[in-house]
């Protein structure tokens, strides 16, 4: 498994000809920074394929998320930045920005365990937690191909800053910090 991690707008110019259709009639709805995100995807897709950049064929998963049948990977952006996962199975990526969120405890219950959940309350709701939470639940649900409402479904306990998976067959979550104020996690199966 790989990853890493790019400024978006540092990113080199995206190419408009690398994308299909359905692509070109997103970039006309987000712009430039989808064009850039989208050609780099394609680049390394294509360089760990052995094809060109515009020859990789990528579908549109059952909740939105963008496949490739030959090459597992994901992808996550928050505040300009972006994250790339390649694998040569399933893998989920996620990174979140720490921003004030005044419902985070509700939020909470809805991607944690109870135990998780406890857990998290005790300490006092810290935002920190809180983000880091969130990136291992999303790394989780997309390492599985499901949605953010089936996150209770992959409970997980967070100690002593290493996630642990509270269910059969479950891949590894590693955390990490992708910037100071972001938090991130990634999810696969070694």
């Amino acid at each position: 498994m790989d990853y890493a991690l790019y400024p978006i707008d540092a990113l080199p110019a995206g190419e408009l000809s690398l994308l299909s259709e359905a692509e070109r009639a997103v970039y006309a709805r987000r712009g430039e920074p989808y064009l850039r995100v989208r050609s780099l995807l394609r680049r390394e897709l294509g360089r760990r394929l052995g094809c060109a950049p515009a020859e990789v064929k990528l579908t549109i998963g059952q909740h939105g998320k963008p496949l490739c049948a030959e090459q597992p990977f994901n992808l996550s952006h928050a505040g300009g930045l972006l994250a790339l996962a390649f694998h040569h199975d399933a893998v989920g990526i996620d990174i979140e920005r720490w921003r004030p969120l005044p419902h985070a405890e509700a939020m909470a219950a809805r991607i944690m365990g109870a135990e998780q959940l406890e857990a998290f309350r005790r300490q006092g709701c810290p935002e920190d937690v809180f983000f880091g939470c969130w990136c291992a639940a999303e790394a989780l649900v997309k390492w599985a191909g499901a949605s953010v409402f089936d996150a209770r479904c992959f409970p997980f306990l967070l100690k002593q800053g290493r996630i642990l998976p509270l269910f059969e067959n479950a891949p590894c979550v590693e955390l990490f910090h992708p910037r100071p104020d972001f938090s991130g996690a990634v999810a696969y199966c070694p």
